[in-house]
């Protein structure tokens, strides 16, 4: 049974530039694990698209659980890897993993995608 869906979009370029910025650095490690920056490094041209899909995809779990950013769940305890075949996968872990489990939620799927400036991300969280 679907428990919660989210969805969010990321606009390219403003990531480009908030990642461009004096806070770049700051702002990259508040907002993702180490993983997941060592993956978008490795994307060479792509990184800032696949900074905004994890952004977009990190917003689109948090209104699947019903939460905002804070009390409940936090930037980095919302992590997006990536399974050897490509497909994206989520791992909770802390606030965001407890308010997950308080919900029931048991599985997740999470679809990534990128187009016309945009990365766009949706979020379903299902019971057992």
């Amino acid at each position: 049974m679907v428990v919660g869906t989210g969805i969010d979009v990321a606009e390219i370029e403003r990531m480009r530039r908030a990642l461009g910025a004096s806070y770049g650095a700051r702002l990259r490690a508040r907002l993702f694990s180490e993983r997941e920056q060592r993956y978008c490094e490795s994307r060479g041209r792509g990184r800032v698209q696949s900074y905004a899909g994890r952004f977009a995809a990190k917003e689109a779990v948090m209104k699947a659980l019903g939460v905002g950013w804070g009390g409940q769940a936090a930037w980095r305890e919302i992590e997006i890897v990536r399974e050897p075949g490509g497909r994206p996968r989520l791992e909770l872990s802390g606030r965001a993993r407890a308010t997950a489990e308080r919900l029931g939620v048991a599985r997740w799927s999470i679809s990534i995608t990128h187009s016309g400036g945009l990365a766009l991300a949706l979020a379903v969280a299902e019971s057992a």
